[in-house]
């Protein structure tokens, strides 16, 4: 039977980048306009929130810039941009941070979790702005015990960053290497597997997801990941729009993922991992940024995938629901409505290219 109309508790984006400064002022009010209670928010700025100090000061600027935003602007339907907007701060974490630190900043609210990049022994990161991340994850261990201890949960971008390793086994490569032995290390430890991609990787979420031993891990997917498979960063020459880490892997991956996400498998949530960059620097010929903006209509682009798996049934969960008490968030006791009703996309926001710019999407947000 076909369904026209979805109403669902206001969601929640577990993984998103708003940047700082203007871009932050250009990219935030997508997200609220799309009704999240709330993000999880990186810590990847050019000055990584690697302090408590940090991140209590980034939160107030993005506190400022969503309070500015509704006071001089309305939403949709002429409805007020909703006010309760939850920014969750994240720890960068360094070879350098402080177990005591770490917690200190988990009791007084500064962080919710820690999020945990990796660096190679030359300071090359995986991703934008993680050339300041691990590199000695065993001398990282410490870290990892105090927050087993507190229940603090490591959010994981697993890529191994190697030169040696494809770029298409990453994923695969640090889940042998380095989360099958932080999982055995320390079993009461919540972790997120952030953005995940490659089907061998969802195949370890969901299965051990289902024992007792690995009960707390988890993993967020992104609409794009969802959408596009490799193919996608070669259509029409070298496309840039569709270049992100970790990069789209080929159609049986994307497949296996999408599986497990419809499905209904509670291991997984959504993550839109939306990254913004300008146009001048994410179309460069070379050293081209990596990152897909997906903000400005996330919830439509996760609403298309189960409305063509018919799996309507599974998206409330998936969005608003799943592990969202890892994160000391309630699913929220407010509704969203989408509809059936044809969207054309934005193709920019400021200078920032939207994902499947200035195409339809099916469904709409209506608040």
């Amino acid at each position: 039977m076909r369904i026209d109309k979805i109403v669902v508790p206001r969601w929640f984006d577990r993984h998103l980048h708003i940047r700082d400064g203007e871009m932050m002022k250009t990219v935030l009010p997508c997200t609220l306009n799309q009704r999240a209670t709330g993000a999880i928010i990186m810590p990847n700025l050019a000055d990584p929130i690697t302090s408590i100090e940090k991140a209590k000061a980034y939160r107030e600027r993005i506190i400022h810039v969503r309070d500015s935003y509704n006071m001089d602007l309305e939403g949709p339907f002429g409805v007020p941009v909703l006010r309760d907007f939850v920014p969750c701060m994240t720890c960068y974490l360094t070879d350098n941070t402080d177990p005591e630190e770490v917690v200190r900043g988990f009791e007084e609210g500064a962080w919710r979790a820690v999020k945990l990049y990796m660096a190679n022994q030359k300071g090359q990161g995986g991703t934008t702005g993680s050339a300041h991340g691990v590199r000695n994850l065993l001398g990282r261990y410490p870290v990892f015990e105090a927050m087993e201890k507190h229940k603090i949960p490591l959010l994981g971008h697993f890529e191994a960053v190697e030169e040696d390793v494809d770029e298409f086994d990453r994923e695969i490569v640090s889940v042998e290497r380095d989360l099958k032995p932080i999982l055995k290390s320390f079993p009461g430890l919540p972790v997120v597997f952030e953005h995940l991609t490659d089907g061998r990787a969802a195949d370890f979420v969901a299965h051990c997801g289902c024992c007792d031993e690995h009960a707390r891990l988890f993993a967020t997917v992104t609409a794009h990941h969802l959408m596009i498979n490799r193919n996608a960063m070669f259509w029409g020459g070298m496309n840039p729009g569709h270049y992100c880490k970790p990069v789209p892997k080929r159609e049986t991956h994307r497949a296996k993922v999408r599986q497990y996400v419809t499905s209904g498998n509670r291991r997984f949530g959504a993550g839109t991992d939306s990254a913004p960059h300008d146009e001048s620097v994410k179309s460069r010929c070379y050293g081209c940024a990596a990152g897909i903006f997906t903000a400005p209509t996330a919830v439509e682009l996760y609403t298309t995938v189960f409305d063509e798996d018919d799996a309507l049934e599974h998206l409330g969960p998936f969005l608003s629901e799943n592990f969202l008490a890892l994160y000391g968030m309630d699913v929220s006791s407010e509704t969203m409505t989408i509809e059936r009703t044809p969207m054309r996309t934005q193709e920019k926001i400021g200078n920032v290219q939207v994902f499947k710019g200035g195409t339809e999407l099916p469904w709409k947000l209506v608040g």
